[in-house]
């Protein structure tokens, strides 16, 4: 077999990679910006949601624990606190408002992989608007609590609940040391 039919064609791959990753490497560069500024507006949007009463917040840095990710202090002594609680396709994504009294403001799934249909309504507010005014403990009602679960998706309810009990447990052990 002839070299020049093997050769030529790799270099004719070599620089189409090269070129498709160069214009990769530009369009990164360019769409990173906008990017990072929505995902802040959203951040704030959704801490907005949860705790209503605050108009800034600051990212607080903490040991964290369990499945806890973040944590943020509003201007109003509040606390926003985001976990990532194990769902029944993966982790759910919390962000749980919590007032100085330690009584949740606001609860909000914001990412998850669970059941379209099933696990997927817990982002609806007629379940998550539950969690609003509780403190102490929280549990759906097949474990003795106050919630009531979306029908066939016992396991992401849980794990709302363990989000949020987290959350109210990090701000009763902590809260008052900010």
């Amino acid at each position: 077999m002839d070299s020049k039919a093997v050769v030529k064609p790799a270099v004719v791959l070599l620089l189409i990679s090269a070129i498709a990753a160069g214009i990769l490497g530009v369009v990164s560069e360019v769409t990173a910006a906008p990017i990072a500024a929505q995902n802040e507006k959203s951040l704030n949007e959704g801490m907005q949601a949860v705790m209503p009463d605050a108009s800034s917040f600051e990212l607080l840095d903490t040991d964290l624990t369990g499945t806890i990710t973040a944590v943020y202090k509003g201007d109003n002594g509040g606390f926003v606190i985001t976990t990532e609680p194990g769902g029944f396709g993966g982790a759910v994504k919390t962000m749980v408002g919590i007032d100085a009294d330690g009584t949740i403001t606001g609860l909000r799934v914001t990412g998850h992989s669970e059941t379209a249909g099933l696990g997927a309504k817990a982002t609806d507010p007629s379940f998550y608007e539950q969690f609003t005014g509780k403190s102490g403990s929280v549990s759906v009602t097949k474990d003795g609590g106050e919630i009531v679960p979306v029908t066939s998706a016992t396991i992401t309810s849980r794990a709302d609940c363990v989000g949020a009990q987290e959350a109210l447990d990090w701000v009763a052990a902590n809260g008052g040391a900010y």
